[in-house]
């Protein structure tokens, strides 16, 4: 349930289509269809929009169940796939990326990996690319590690 989470936030940034949010709510209904929300979706809202509140409104209820690590597995794998593309404009990342670190709920946005959304842009306001690109990339794969540490 956290992927779609996940999903919703960049669904909401135009990081993902419609198309492949739905696409992942099958997924996860196919391997729970007994999963009272996920049925609640995949019948009742064919509007991403919709449907985007609906799963906002559960994890507003259910934030003692909620895994950072798997919401921020799935979301630094689909940002890694965006960042990894040749046309990557490092500006317009970034400002999306700040973009989406405002959309997260309060009690995800000072947790590591996803603090660093909120500042890995800030070197190229004195013209320092190269040291916002290695900030992005320490986040990228900060579940790529075995024991994720503390970030700096």
């Amino acid at each position: 349930m956290e992927e779609l989470l996940a999903c919703v936030f960049l669904y909401r940034e135009g990081l993902m289509s419609g198309a492949a949010c739905r696409e992942k709510l099958d997924q996860l209904f196919l391997e729970d269809p007994e999963d009272e929300l996920l049925l609640e979706l995949e019948w009742n809202f064919r509007d991403m929009k919709e449907m985007a509140v609906r799963v906002w409104e559960y994890w507003g209820a259910h934030t003692n169940s909620f895994s950072n690590e798997v919401f921020g597995r799935f979301l630094m794998a689909r940002l890694k796939e965006l960042y990894q593309r040749e046309e990557l404009n490092i500006h317009s990342f970034a400002g999306r990326m700040y973009s989406l670190w405002e959309g997260l709920p309060p009690w995800l946005q000072d947790v590591q990996p996803f603090w660093t959304l909120s500042y890995a842009d800030d070197p190229l306001s004195w013209g320092d690319e190269a040291q916002t690109r290695e900030i992005y990339r320490g986040m990228l794969d900060y579940y790529e590690k075995e024991d994720p540490a503390p970030m700096e």
